[in-house]
């Protein structure tokens, strides 16, 4: 039994089993991107090279760089798969964990950066650089990387960047575009971090945000492209002011915001994604008899918005599973996260119906709250008022709370952005 079925008793619904299937469903795809085991099976020693997903890379000794939610985990499946050959190497992660013997823990802030983070970013810099020739930096990174690794340019403070990153969060913006805007403004993002490196590098990726390896986390060991908008032009459009906006325009057009970065022939590999966990809670589903299919493109965009579109597009005796990353514009003061948000305005559409919704993020958390996401079935709505007049004030978690739909898995150790269920199967079961 995983994190989310082991909650059913914290949940009012009325067909519990039917919840319960979908509980199941979630904690299959979660378990499908456990870190341990992926890097673990990804890496092999032989003789004076390691072997990554069977390419053998020479190294006389492995240094460790691994950081996001999933760094600790990620870690220990090095240590199993190759022992003696790590002589050193850094954890970063938000949250206190189980790491080899070798590696230092520094813990940093997430989503908003803190002064672990710049310490976290600092520490990786000096790892980076005392890397010899004949040695491997194996990078292994998560989601969350971007907040818990910061070392801004010069100009900027951390008070800066955390300003930057809560408007651009508060706004709307995709993690595409608040990607690219971290990425200009950091000394490690977007490659810088490996420039200094005088190894091989071999960076092993659990994603949150597609299958490109320099997008997770802002890509610290992976080069990438800096075509497109210029940061003037995103910030202006998702309406991002004040003192440290003012302060990036100006350094994004210097040359230190400019500079390329060095192209390396080093190896980068995703090991999960969200799509490996769509497939594996799809699978589960459909062992139990369930008619489903694994949306095809990721979520996106405004969570009641694709709430909508995913009820829309789930044929009735059927069941559909979506992965990817919804946005939230906020309003107000109120408590929640995208996923709580979306499992209200779920609640609302499928009232009186036999349907039911899921919607987590795969690494426990959503928004500053203690809680995954939602599940809400047909009875978990019963004012349509109240319901939208906490949706209206983006106040999602006190509403869950409430009527018994709030979902909380604790941390998971793992991150591959969100996975919903929209199961209008209920009547053919």
């Amino acid at each position: 039994m995983g994190p989310a079925s082991a909650r059913l008793g914290d949940l009012r619904s009325a067909d519990p089993a039917a919840t319960r299937l979908l509980l199941e469903a979630f904690d299959a795809g979660v378990d499908a991107v456990e870190p341990t085991r992926l890097v673990r099976d990804a890496l092999a020693r032989r003789g004076r090279a390691v072997l990554v997903d069977g390419q053998s890379v020479p190294a006389n000794r492995v240094s460790v760089l691994a950081f996001g939610k999933a760094a600790p985990a990620m870690a220990r499946g090095a240590s199993q798969a190759l022992g003696g050959m790590i002589g050193r190497g850094l954890v970063v992660t938000d949250e206190t964990a189980e790491v080899p013997p070798w590696a230092e823990l520094v813990l940093a802030g997430h989503p908003i950066p803190d002064e672990g983070s710049l310490r976290g970013a600092h520490t990786a810099i000096a790892t980076a650089e005392a890397v010899e020739p004949d040695e491997l930096l194996l990078a292994l990174v998560s989601g969350g990387g971007s907040a818990l690794l910061e070392a801004p340019l010069g100009g900027l403070t951390l008070e800066d960047v955390r300003d930057l990153n809560d408007q651009l969060i508060r706004s709307g913006a995709p993690i595409g575009v608040i990607n690219r805007v971290r990425q200009a403004l950091s000394l490690v993002k977007g490659g810088r971090l490996t420039a200094r490196c005088r190894g091989r590098v071999v960076t092993l990726v659990i994603s949150d945000v597609g299958s490109d390896p320099a997008v997770v986390a802002s890509g610290p060991t992976v080069a990438t492209s800096r075509a497109g908008p210029g940061i003037g032009e995103l910030l202006d459009r998702y309406r991002i002011g004040g003192r440290a906006a003012r302060l990036a325009r100006r350094l994004a057009r210097s040359p230190a915001g400019h500079a390329p970065t060095p192209v390396r022939e080093d190896t980068a590999l995703i090991l999960g994604d969200r799509f490996t966990a769509g497939q594996a809670a799809a699978r589960h589903l459909a062992g139990a008899g369930v008619r489903v299919s694994l949306a095809g493109e990721p979520l996106e965009g405004d969570a009641g918005a694709a709430v909508r579109e995913a009820l829309a597009a789930t044929p009735r005796g059927t069941a559909r599973v979506l992965v990817g990353e919804t946005t939230v514009k906020v309003r107000g003061t109120g408590r929640g996260g995208r996923n709580q948000h979306a499992a209200v305005a779920a609640g609302i559409e499928v009232a009186g119906t036999s349907c039911r919704f899921l919607a987590a993020g795969t690494d426990g958390i959503d928004g500053p709250t203690d809680a995954a996401g939602g599940c809400v079935d047909g009875a978990t709505v019963a004012d349509r008022e109240m319901a939208r007049k906490h949706l209206e004030s983006y106040d999602s978690y006190p509403y869950l709370e409430g009527v018994g739909a709030l979902l909380r898995t604790g941390k998971t150790g793992t991150n591959v952005a969100d996975l919903w269920i929209v199961d209008k199967s209920c009547d053919d079961r």
